[in-house]
């Protein structure tokens, strides 16, 4: 029986994104018109993919794109990294350790501590603030006894670089709009994850003499997309130039 393959959307670029997206609801449409709860589904996702496509429509889109997208990736994560360090001496027996620890966290909690969820300046903004707090001289020195110098430097030089892209190489239009791309990509992304499941099983639930040629053509899709995913990783791996 054939059977709908899982998709990995976190490494997929906008434009795949949205490509993807588009082909699925495509193929449900014109593959499943009779099913009405798809079609509720279908009609449902379409306005969140429109808010992306309007929101790539009112930036420049080519490269620097994508590399604010994965500069931002990258300043999330060491965001979450640094986060989870504090946190990880909660439950530490150290009365320095601990006291370090009450400190930090109350900064971490004070400027968000999923603050990697806000749109881009939002998220800057957040940053700035928590920088100036953790720069005093008394919460660098709890830095220093729970032994996080180097991932703090870490996360500063990741909003840095971020920062660097986003201010300097994207335009004033750019800079007002782009923010409304993540929330989009945000909005969608568990839209088309949660889309699968239910696809899967109206396969694993159909009669046997349905007709679910209509899947062989969404793993298609899927596997267009990954392979490009891939190919993509494959090139950063060996250090190769993106066009």
């Amino acid at each position: 029986m054939q059977n709908i393959k899982n998709i990995g959307l976190t490494k997929t670029t906008h434009a795949e994104l949205s490509e993807l997206t588009s082909n699925y609801l495509s193929t449900i449409e014109t593959q499943l018109p009779q099913n009405s709860f798809l079609m509720d589904i279908v009609a449902f996702i379409r306005p969140k993919l429109s808010n992306l496509y309007a929101a790539l429509a009112a930036i420049r889109i080519n490269s620097l794109v994508e590399e604010a997208f994965e500069l931002d990736q990258i300043r999330d994560n060491a965001f979450i990294v640094f986060r989870d360090m504090i946190q990880a001496y909660e439950k530490t027996d150290d009365p320095k350790e601990q006291e370090a620890y009450k400190q930090l966290w109350a900064v971490i909690e004070k400027t968000g501590t999923r603050l990697y969820g806000e749109g881009y300046i939002e998220q800057s903004g957040r940053l700035k603030t928590l920088f100036s707090e953790m720069d005093k001289a008394d919460k660098k020195a709890a830095i220093a006894t729970l032994g996080i110098e180097q991932r703090y430097e870490k996360l500063k030089i990741a909003e840095q670089n971020f920062k660097k892209t986003y201010n300097e190489r994207l335009e004033e239009d750019a800079r007002k709009n782009y923010p409304t791309v993540k929330k989009s990509r945000a909005a969608l992304t568990p839209l088309v994850n949660d889309l699968i499941p239910v696809l899967r099983y109206i396969v694993r639930t159909a009669d046997k003499d349905t007709d679910l040629s209509w899947a062989a053509l969404i793993n298609e899709q899927t596997d267009k997309v990954m392979a490009q995913v891939a190919a993509r990783r494959t090139r950063k791996e060996n250090g190769e130039e993106e066009e």
